[in-house]
Order: C-alpha cells, then structure tokens, then sequence
C-alpha cells in the first residue's frame, strides 16, 4: 500500500509525530511532491520527548528472562490507572512495546547496556525492572535525535516534506465536517494565512503544562491539538486526570539558599527514586512508607499528594539520594543520572552531599481528544496520538515510561488505519468553521479588555496552579470554570479583532483546554486516580477505586463514524 492518493498532514515533532512522519513516508510511492507533511510550531527538538529523562517500558527478552512478562505490564498499568483503563487498548500498547522499541533502535536509536544486556531500570508502581534508558537519563533525547535524523534523511529523498516553525491556527472542514487540512498563522505583517489540504490530518501537538504555573513541561506544551479538535467538534476524553510528577526541583528553595536568581526547571527523574532514593519531609523524617506500602515507588498521585501534604505541614520536602553514593561507590549518581547531575550542580547542588528540595507539578496529561486503538476521532480525517490523545491506556493515572511507548505503539497504528482508508472524493467543499465566530466575539465587551495578553497568561496559569491542581475541592473548580471562560472568551475577542499573534492562539487554546478541565472536574465529585477532590462526596477515595458502572467507559463505538 502506497500513500499516492493519501495526502497526509502531521502536526507536531515529540515522539508520536515524528514516528507517525516517518510511518508514513517510509511507506509512501514515487510523487512529484511529498504525500507526507510534518509540520511543528518550533524546531523538530522542542517537544516534551526531547526533554524525557524517564525512559520507555518494554517487556525485552532480558526481562523476561527473569520473570517479568506482558502480562504483568499490563496488570501494572491498569493498576496504576486506578483500573479505568481500557483493557484492549492496555493489552495492545503491552503486547506491541518489544516490536516497536526494535523500530526504533533500527532507525538509529541506542539503549544503555550492561554486561548482560540492556541496563534495565525499576520506576514507581513497576513490578519488574523493564525501563529502557538512554544516556541514563537522557531518553527522550537519543530517540529524538534518531527519529529527527531519519525523518530528514526521508526529506532529502523527495517522500516527506517539513516545517518548521508552522503554527496551526484552525483545522479545515469539509461541509459535512471531516477535516480536509489546516491554516497556519501567517509568517509576518501583511502575510495571509497559509492552508494545506490534507485527507487525514494527524494531530501530535503533546501536552497542556504550560496551562500551569509550575510544570515540568517546556513552552510549546500549550494545549494546541485539543484546542484545535474541541473547536472543530471532536470528543474530549478523560480531561480532568491530569498528573503531577512528585519531584520537581523546588526553584524557590533553591533560590532562597543560593539568594540568587531564578533556577531552571529540572525534574529530577522517578529512576532516582527507582535506584533508591527516599523522600524525606521538612523535619527529616521519611513519610511515605507510612502512606503507601511501595513507599517512593507507588504510583505517581499517590506520591504528588503525599509531596503536597508534607510540604503544608512541614514547610518542605527533600529527596534524599546521598546514601546511593556510599552503597555504589563515588560518581554513581553522575554516571547512572549525568543530566540531572549537572542541572543540579549548576545550581550549587551536589546529590551526593546534600538533599535535593523538591515539589510537585504538573507533568502530564492522561486525558485528550477521544481517539480509537488506531487513533481515529469522532471525526472523519482527523486522528491523534501521543499526549494529546487520549486511547484509554492510561487510565486515571499513567504509569511511568508508557508515554514514550504510547506515542509509537498508536502512532503506528494511526498510520495504519490512514493506509488502509479510502481518499477524500476530489471537489469536495472545504470551509474553516472559526471565523465568523470570532468575529463575532470580536464585537462583545469584555471586562478583561485593559489586561494584556501576558497578564491573562500569568492569571491563567496562577489559577490552574490553585484550582487545577493535586488536591482540589467544589469551590475552586467553580471559580476556575467561570475565570477561564472569560479568559477564553476574551482571548477569542482579540484574536477576531488584532492582527493574530501566536501569543494570542496560545491563550485561547489553554484558557479552553482550563475551561474543559475545570468544567470536568467539577462533574466529577468522586476521586479517581490523579482527580482527588478533598471535598469528595463518597469521603477519601482509595486509589484502587475504579469507575462507576454507570460511567461512560472508553469505548470505541464513539469512532465508528470516523472510520473510512
């Protein structure tokens, strides 16, 4: 099967869209013009992947040599998704990692190894060692690079054409509402906006962390996709499960030691706690076994709570890995972690001496645009995968390491399904749905009018920080849904009114994803995985807790009209 007949438009360059690009063209025939198009708002490298320290979970054969099996990863991921996962689509996403990590190392990508084989690493809420890291903690990266290399090695042979720098601004419909291509935000003054036709559009635009005041994604991480896909009238999913990684280096105490000024973001990897590291509160005392009979090593909610109550009570929490230099010897923690070593040595810190502040933030996002295991949505043309797309294999809470496997297990099987599917008929009508719409809020008063974009931004991200965030509570979600309406709607004002700016698309795609987040979370009084309500009517749920019989479950008869 060829892809001459197949126009097909990828948007953005983490793992997912990359991979999905290089599926693609990989797979397409002699054409005049690449039928494969990989667009991204920065370079290929700015992506949440690049910056991935954790690794990829896989069931390799070293592994299951040693008992570990698939099986069993499936059992961990459902576990770990507060059992509101998909089951087929968790049994897929297990089942195909080994096939897809050979992929990779086939289009350049290299692995850490030991004497033995791969250097396998332990992370919370695994029950095997199955983590594939590269560089040590360096992951997202190495695949990166190779991926980034292969596709433009696809480039120079004519079967993949790429962009960068290319924002989306609005998907195009058909007039019966199939996506038939995409706008970009004009490239300066006086340019008009340019429109790419494509038969299926493939939406890899990552996370929304940039929503957040404290997050450990990087600039782009803006909600785009889903923006993108809620205005053209595609199904959310799962919106309100947001993780919060545990262990973000807290700049504010770094900064209040050193007395200088702001420190960077750093994450400091699950893998450190993995190799043993403890958490310790602000009193010195080790407070997660009593929490959790894991310890360090539960599920990533579990601990993020547990982080944020320690920090109320007593003023601060730290990991402690000093006592890995004395078991492993002198340079372990710089050898096994040499990013996160150096990030935290530019900053006055050495691991191997001195505990390391650390706080929750924002980390990822398990809900997204409803898609099928082929990463079909509610409308025809339209697929997504990776972090903006939610499969149902996450569940409540993602476990560790799966977001890289997810963006190339379904990226594949996105492509597939394109593949496989009949074209547009030539002549279709095509329309853009957003236009008339802002300008018609365009019109409206707004009592956010005197307030620029960036403050709207900074009010955005401070009440998702507060409201949005690890624990929350009726009252909060209340504010958040009414405040981020009318930053939306606002947002949505300027943008029918000023010459747009990416500045302005940003907001107006976060201020909507905030809205949808808040507006959920508000539906569900139930705790569930990463969603804790303090205010739960059914008191403190437990982690185990699993939907509601009476809940819509993640099911693929709501794809059945996206299927060609």
């Amino acid at each position: 099967m060829t892809t001459d007949a197949r126009r097909v438009i990828v948007v953005g360059s983490g793992i997912a869209g990359l991979y999905a690009a290089l599926a693609a063209a990989e797979r397409s025939g002699p054409a005049d013009e690449p039928a494969v198009t990989l667009l991204t708002k920065d370079r290929l490298r700015d992506s949440n992947t690049w910056y991935a320290q954790g690794g990829i979970a896989a069931v390799t054969p070293d592994s299951a040599a040693t008992g570990d099996s698939v099986a069993s990863h499936v059992a961990d991921t459902l576990a770990a998704g507060a059992h509101a996962g998909d089951p087929a689509a968790v049994e897929l996403l297990c089942r195909d990692a080994w096939e897809h990590v050979e992929r990779v190392v086939a289009a350049g990508a290299d692995f850490d190894r030991g004497p033995d084989g791969f250097a396998l690493g332990l992370e919370g809420a695994h029950t095997h060692a199955r983590i594939l890291h590269h560089g040590g903690d360096a992951t997202g990266a190495g695949i990166a690079s190779a991926l980034i290399r292969a596709c433009r090695a696809a480039e120079a042979d004519g079967r993949l054409r790429i962009r960068e720098g290319a924002f989306v601004t609005d998907l195009l419909q058909h007039d019966d509402g199939a996506v038939a291509g995409v706008r970009l935000l004009p490239s300066g003054a006086g340019e008009t906006a340019d429109e790419l036709a494509g038969d299926a559009v493939v939406l890899a635009t990552g996370g929304i962390g940039r929503i957040f005041e404290f997050t450990t994604n990087p600039a782009g991480a803006t909600g785009d996709g889903a923006a993108l896909a809620d205005r053209a009238g595609a199904r959310l999913a799962d919106v309100e499960f947001v993780q919060f990684h545990p262990t973000l280096l807290n700049a504010a105490a770094v900064r209040a030691v050193a007395g200088e000024g702001p420190a960077p973001t750093l994450m400091i990897s699950e893998a450190v706690r993995g190799e043993g590291a403890v958490l310790l509160d602000g009193n010195g005392r080790r407070f997660m076994p009593g929490i959790d009979p894991r310890a360090e090593l539960a599920p990533r909610d579990v601990v993020a709570r547990a982080i944020h109550a320690a920090r109320r009570a007593t003023g601060a929490v730290h990991l402690d890995a000093r006592h890995l230099e004395r078991e492993r010897g002198a340079g372990f923690l710089a050898r096994r972690f040499p990013g996160i070593h150096a990030g935290l040595g530019a900053v006055g810190l050495d691991p191997a001496r001195e505990t390391i502040p650390v706080a929750e933030a924002q980390h990822y996002w398990m809900g997204g645009i409803a898609t099928d295991t082929s990463g079909r949505t509610s409308l025809p043309g339209l697929y997504a995968v990776g972090e903006v797309a939610c499969t149902g294999v996450h569940g409540a809470n993602r476990l560790a390491s799966n977001s890289l496997l997810e963006g190339l297990v379904f990226s594949w099987r996105a492509v597939d399904a394109i593949l496989a599917g009949p074209g547009r008929p030539a002549g279709a009508t095509t329309v853009s749905r957003h236009g008339s719409d802002r300008a018609s809020a365009s019109r409206r008063a707004s009592a956010l009018a005197d307030v620029s974009t960036a403050g709207l931004g900074a009010r955005l991200r401070r009440l998702a920080a507060r409201d949005l965030a690890v624990v929350r509570d009726g009252r909060g979600l209340r504010a958040a849904a009414v405040a981020t309406a009318n930053i939306a709607a606002e947002a949505e004002r300027r943008l029918g009114s000023q010459p747009a700016s990416r500045e302005t698309h940003e907001l107006a795609n976060g201020a909507l994803i905030a809205h949808r987040i808040a507006c959920a979370a508000l539906d569900r009084e139930r705790s569930l995985g990463a969603h804790f309500r303090s205010d739960a009517r059914t008191g403190a749920a437990r982690t185990t807790d699993t939907r509601d019989e009476t809940e819509e479950a993640h099911a693929p008869e709501h794809f059945a009209a996206a299927r060609p």
